[in-house]
């Protein structure tokens, strides 16, 4: 079969669409033939071994898993033992981050834990976008406290992979919502429902006087002291880390405010693929609370040029790789 892989870490060009042995599903697996895939800025990490503190669990020197790629939609072709609720035919989707990758491929081992219907309603193109990035933003949103209509939240990071979906479920749970991006993305992300828009390359939006109630952190600049100034009395800070050492400024920083004061700020403890969430954004989803925004789609075989397209920042919404 065909497959995206990588031997080394690296940039795009240490990637190759070339021909793998086909997996085989073990005891609690599904083996998924992929219909389409979807590029996330995890993706990006995974590819250069980023944060280094990472390759404890992708491997030290080299990548133990070869094949890339974490978001998949696709039809069961097999069944492992001791999986139950699936069959062959079964349209599905699922985030393979907390397994072991290879969504980019024309086959995917996928663990049954992981894996969850597809809503019907959906082409494969428009459900391999939502498991990892999605579930992030649903997560990330309700990790210090459950989001309350008329609260003011501001999405640092409005208009890459996670951002657009933050910007959509906020408003959905009845926020004043603010993006933040780049002065190109700024007429995107109002048309997809932010009430207010921030140009980064501006105005430092942590020294513009305005208080928010909860700050979604995507693009990860900065110190939990800057953002605190941005935050109201009693508000919340969520983190999605992509450094250690951020991760652990956040979290002993995050965690002293968080004791000594009414503000809540820290990283959130992700968990990947969590068929609940699937389930709520499902519904979200077949009832057009929420939709799925593809930048652009591109073969399996032209992957290395979505990372590209991935790695400039230009991208508006998700990166869709097509399986034919």
């Amino acid at each position: 079969m065909r497959a995206v892989v990588r031997k080394r870490y690296g940039s795009p060009d240490v990637v190759a669409v070339t021909d793998v042995p086909k997996p085989t599903p073990r005891a609690d697996e599904l083996l998924v033939r992929v219909r389409a895939a979807s590029l996330n800025t995890a993706d990006l990490d995974f590819l250069t071994g980023h944060p280094a503190a990472a390759r404890i669990a992708f491997g030290l020197i080299r990548p133990r898993n070869t094949v890339m790629g974490a978001d998949l939609a696709g039809t069961v072709d097999a069944v492992g033992e001791g999986v139950r609720g699936f069959r062959p035919g079964d349209e599905v989707w699922a985030d393979l981050s907390g397994g072991s990758y290879g969504a980019f491929a024309e086959f995917a081992r996928v663990r049954g834990k992981f894996a969850a219907p597809k809503p019907a309603g959906l082409s494969f193109e428009q459900a391999a976008t939502v498991p990892h990035s999605a579930v992030l933003a649903l997560q990330g949103l309700s990790a210090k406290h459950p989001i309350r209509p008329g609260q003011s939240v501001l999405i640092n990071g409005a208009g890459g992979c996670v951002g657009p979906w933050a910007v959509q479920l906020a408003k959905h749970f009845g926020a004043e919502v603010t993006g933040v991006d780049t002065t190109a993305k700024l007429d995107w992300i109002r048309s997809i429902g932010a009430d207010h828009v921030i140009d980064y390359t501006r105005t430092d939006f942590t020294r513009n006087g305005r208080r928010y109630d909860y700050i979604l952190d995507v693009a990860a600049h900065g110190t939990v002291l800057r953002y605190r100034r941005s935050l109201t009395p009693n508000g919340s800070y969520a983190l999605i880390a992509r450094t250690l050492s951020g991760f652990a400024l956040t979290f002993a920083l995050g965690g002293m405010i968080s004791l000594t004061s009414q503000q809540k700020m820290g990283n959130f403890l992700w968990s990947p693929g969590r068929r609940s969430d699937l389930d709520t954004l499902a519904g979200l989803l077949e009832a057009g609370v929420i939709t799925p925004l593809i930048d652009s789609q591109v073969e399996l075989d032209k992957t290395p040029d979505g990372l590209r397209k991935l790695t400039s920042g230009q991208a508006r919404g998700k990166i869709v790789i097509t399986v034919r």
